[in-house]
């Protein structure tokens, strides 16, 4: 039996600063959750909307995070079947529905990166008229899409060494039969509010390729802040403030 991923299965879930001898570390989370009907799921936990850990045993209720403590964080869980290791794997971020109406506290752009843009092309990110990123549209991590030059002379679906292809990246993110990975950015490090957001392409002598390869508006919204003042009564009724 396949069960469905779902976030109705959770009761609660705590994400709790882990206190040291030194205070309250910089970085370390530990998150804890009851999920009675959870039953033989596995959980993702996503971070901002990003898959970040997911947890080893159906019986699992807690675990441990890192991430930047100084700034407010969305955590969510999703409980997702054991039994199905492509969903397990696989982010699903349009799964999650912990907050009504969406909040969106960062920045994301994905590009389809174009084969006929020279492999040195940089792309250039401005907010509001203002540079804030530039960023190889090719990293060195990642391969230019095609089938190769020696066609058949390599393992399937790879060949060439070139590209991966054939069903190996992201459908509809290269030409057909090479298929590829999309250019990804993010960043939380953009002030609430709207925002224009215009993206381009550069040679590696900074002359512009492709002016405006987008431009959207933006809102990004303020996190609530998190719960504070946590105590325990006698009868281990757990209470805090907002």
């Amino acid at each position: 039996m396949t069960l469905n991923a779902t976030q109705n299965v959770f009761e609660l879930v705590l994400a709790r600063p882990v206190v040291t001898a030194m205070g309250e570390h910089r970085a370390l989370v530990h998150l804890w959750w009851s999920a009675p009907q959870q039953g033989n799921r596995l959980v993702q936990v996503y971070v901002d909307g990003t898959l970040t850990e997911t947890s080893h045993d159906p019986g699992q209720r807690e675990l441990w995070l890192m991430c930047d403590r100084s700034r407010g964080h969305r955590v969510e869980l999703l409980a997702v079947d054991a039994a199905d290791p492509d969903t397990l794997t696989r982010e699903h971020p349009e799964l999650l529905n912990s907050w009504d109406p969406p909040i969106n506290g960062e920045l994301s752009l994905s590009l389809i990166r174009d084969l006929r843009l020279p492999v040195d092309t940089r792309v250039v990110i401005e907010v509001d008229g203002q540079q804030v990123a530039e960023e190889p549209m090719w990293p060195a991590t990642e391969h230019r899409g095609g089938f190769g030059a020696v066609f058949g002379e390599g393992e399937f679906g790879y060949d060439a060494v070139t590209g991966p292809g054939l069903g190996r990246g992201e459908l509809g993110m290269g030409p057909l039969g090479s298929d590829g990975t999309a250019w990804n950015w993010r960043s939380s490090a953009i002030n609430v509010g709207s925002h224009t957001v215009d993206v381009m392409a550069l040679d590696s002598s900074g002359q512009v390729l492709v002016n405006n390869v987008s431009t959207t508006d933006v809102v990004v919204d303020s996190l609530p802040a998190p719960a504070a003042s946590f105590s325990i009564d006698p009868d281990f009724t757990l209470r805090w403030t907002n």
